[in-house]
């Protein structure tokens, strides 16, 4: 795909995103470019926060959204430059960049922080509630600009140099241009323009031993890395130098940040006995000599700490406090560096293995889980039903991976593609964060919702975890379950669109008015039967006039809750995060429209629907599983058994499942059977079996 394609197919999915929740394509660009780096872990969860206003001594003040990172307690700003244009303009400029995004971004920072915003605008306005959190927080550790831009920019300014706001914190310049946005979907599981410069080191690079054990796949180095350095280089580049499932730093409160801190200022030069280091990786390393003849590693390229980030952020706000307070202090490093074509499933495992002995939750790894390829399945598979009397039936695109949809039309002509997006719109495009915020609103968690796409997807994995390991429970997410899943996503982006053109909205705080407005129409449902007729609106595929117009009265009453919490100049997007919120909501009362029991559904059909799609779900899962058993002819089996039986490995179960396997095809092993054999082929592949007929 070529930068215009991107380009194009980046405005097109912003397009796509302003119609569905009825917002301007400037708000939506930033959105989807906001999402995309989240998932690419180079930026936090943003909320959006557009404002353009005039300040003091007539400044021009603007920004479009930001974001807390509680990895580095560092601030980022976001500010759009827009173009739009089918064409776009010439490269942006560095002055364009300053004096129409950074320095717009700095003094709303710089007058929040002296009060004059919080003096001067309405409480009601997103920007006073930002304006305030700046003015009374702490200062951050580091304050980060960001342009966003769907324009292309001059390869020079690649690095910018960063500076100091009045109050000596650090401020960062960051540019996310279309050909830096498109490096990053091109590379998938990669970060982008990471490269740590090691040469500043007394032996002009990082000494490291080579710990190389013959494996193609990734080289392995052991180092000492001084705490000054390791410091250095995380109050640069904070929290995106930390592996996304490790990313967040427990503050001095937690016992092994405190013992850290403790070690630092008591005892730093028993740092090195006492700590366990850090395990790093890379996707390439620079190398040279160094004084007699040592190793040294002079830069490396998308550095991720992947074990040890609370050591390294903990030695980062030691070195901010005292800059010579870790001048005693060194730290032992494993690094790895993996080749960007195994990076995808390499770097995951090492992550798992290095945090084995810490308190990682399986929701941790769930991005691999196997309900993301059954839902994937399904939605290739299954048709959603014709709408406006189109003759066309769509899919529900489920994308596993950011960016699958787009990498799926590589290698399509106009025709093909035409084809492609005919029968799955990008306004179909589902992704896993889509599922999990829309799960958590309508199963009455609203303020789990309210506190991110990050969060909600982390309670949504664990409670899929957690079910999926009873085989009874995992059968329910079938066919329906995911006919039901769309239903609740039709529902929360109707919602969307009904609170945006509501006369009563009057702007800011609509993610928060629309999870809790989904949950009350939940709630209101159970109220009224067994819930909301999912596979109704599924039949349907849009949200109909009798749910928009209950959706329209419970968005005003959630308003009301949500602007009125019980600390007076309580910030509204705190208040929605608390459970005391949730539960004002779901009590508060709410008048329903006529026929909206219609979209109730009965007790009797929900039990009746739940066995239908465990019983479909047993019987695909069982010929799937039939389905790899006769991949195998005979002979596998016939293999397999002599192996087994040499050992003594066979229960009775097992031998009969293996008289038909090995007379296959003449005979075909039951679903029960099959699913029997798959057990033995990973139990006899455990003890040494090669997997095929023996010699």
């Amino acid at each position: 795909m070529t930068e215009t394609e991107f380009r194009a197919d980046l405005l097109t999915a912003a397009a796509s995103r302003a119609e569905v929740q009825s917002c301007g394509l400037r708000e939506a660009l930033v959105t989807e470019v906001l999402e995309r780096l989240r998932d690419a872990g180079e930026v936090p969860e943003g909320e959006p926060c557009p404002e353009t206003i005039t300040g003091q001594r007539g400044r021009k003040l603007e920004i479009d959204a930001w974001a807390d990172d509680d990895a580095d307690g560092s601030l980022h700003l976001f500010i759009a430059l827009y173009d739009g244009g089918q064409e776009p303009k010439s490269a942006l400029t560095l002055t364009e960049a300053r004096d129409q995004g950074f320095n717009r971004l700095l003094g709303v920072y710089e007058q929040a922080r002296e009060g004059w915003l919080t003096a001067n605008i309405e409480e009601s306005r997103p920007l006073w509630a930002l304006a305030r959190r700046i003015q009374t927080a702490s200062r951050p550790t580091a304050l980060r600009l960001n342009v966003v831009s769907d324009r292309t920019v001059n390869e020079r300014l690649r690095e910018i140099a960063g500076d100091e706001t009045r109050e000596k914190v650090p401020v960062t310049f960051q540019i996310w241009d279309i050909s830096r946005l498109k490096r990053i979907h091109d590379a998938a599981s990669a970060r982008d323009d990471l490269i740590v410069d090691f040469t500043g080191l007394l032996d002009g690079g990082l000494p490291v031993l080579s710990a190389s054990v013959g494996s193609g796949d990734y080289d392995a180095y052991l180092a000492v890395l001084p705490g000054e350095t390791l410091a250095d280089i995380y109050i640069r580049h904070g929290s995106r130098l930390l592996e996304g499932n490790v990313r967040t730093f427990l503050g001095r409160g937690g016992n092994v940040n405190k013992g850290i801190a403790k070690t630092v200022a008591q005892e730093p030069q028993k740092f090195f006995a006492y700590n366990n280091g850090v395990a790093a990786t890379a996707s390439a390393i620079t190398t040279a000599r160094g004084p007699g003849g040592a190793l040294v590693v002079t830069s490396a390229t998308d550095l991720q700490i992947v074990n040890g980030a609370q050591t390294t952020a903990s030695l980062a706000m030691a070195r901010r406090e005292d800059r010579n307070s870790l001048s005693s202090v060194f730290v032992p490093m494993k690094l790895s560096v993996v080749t960007p074509d195994v990076a995808g499933d390499l770097i995951p495992q090492i992550s798992r293995f290095a945090n084995s002995q810490n308190g990682v939750r399986p929701s941790d790894f769930f991005a691999n889980h196997p309900f993301h390829r059954r839902m994937e399945e399904a939605s290739r598979r299954i048709l959603a039903p014709a709408t406006s009397g189109s003759q066309v039936q769509t899919h529900w695109y489920y994308e596993r991976a950011r960016g699958q949809y787009l990498n799926d039309q590589v290698g399509m002509n106009s025709a093909q593609r035409n084809r492609f997006l005919l029968m799955n719109p990008r306004r179909q495009v589902l992704t896993k964060t889509d599922l999990a915020k829309a799960a958590c609103c309508f199963d009455l968690e609203p303020d789990v919702a309210c506190k991110g796409a990050e969060k909600a997807f982390v309670a949504f994995a664990e409670k899929i975890t957690k079910e999926w390991a009873d085989e009874k429970n995992r059968t329910t997410y079938g066919d329906d379950w995911f006919r039901a899943a769309v239903a609740r996503i039709i529902l929360f982006r109707a919602s969307e669109s009904v609170v945006s053109k509501a006369p009563w909205y009057e702007g800011g705080y609509r993610a928060q008015i629309v999870a809790y407005s989904c949950m009350r129409l939940a709630g209101l449902a159970l109220e009224l039967g067994s819930g909301l007729n999912y596979l109704k609106i599924w039949a349907q595929q849009f949200a109909g006039t009798v749910l928009e117009e209950q959706l329209l009265i419970i968005g005003e009453r959630m308003t009301h809750v949500l602007r009125s919490p019980p600390l007076a100049g309580q910030n509204i997007g705190e208040w929605a995060k608390q459970q005391a919120c949730r539960k004002i909501a779901l009590e508060t009362r709410v008048n329903t429209v006529a026929d909206f029991e219609d979209w109730v559904g009965t007790g009797g059909e929900q039990r009746s629907q739940e066995r239908d799609a465990r019983r479909t779900r047993r019987v695909q899962d069982g010929l799937d599983v039939l389905k790899q058993v006769l991949e195998h002819d005979a002979n596998y089996w016939i293999s397999a058994r002599q192996f087994c039986r040499v050992r003594g490995m066979l229960t009775p179960e097992e031998e009969k499942a293996l008289i038909p396997a090995c007379q296959i095809p003449k005979k075909i092993p039951t679903d029960r059977q099959a699913a029997c054999l798959m057990l033995l082929v990973e139990k006899a592949l455990d003890a040494g079996w090669s997997g095929g007929p023996e010699a």
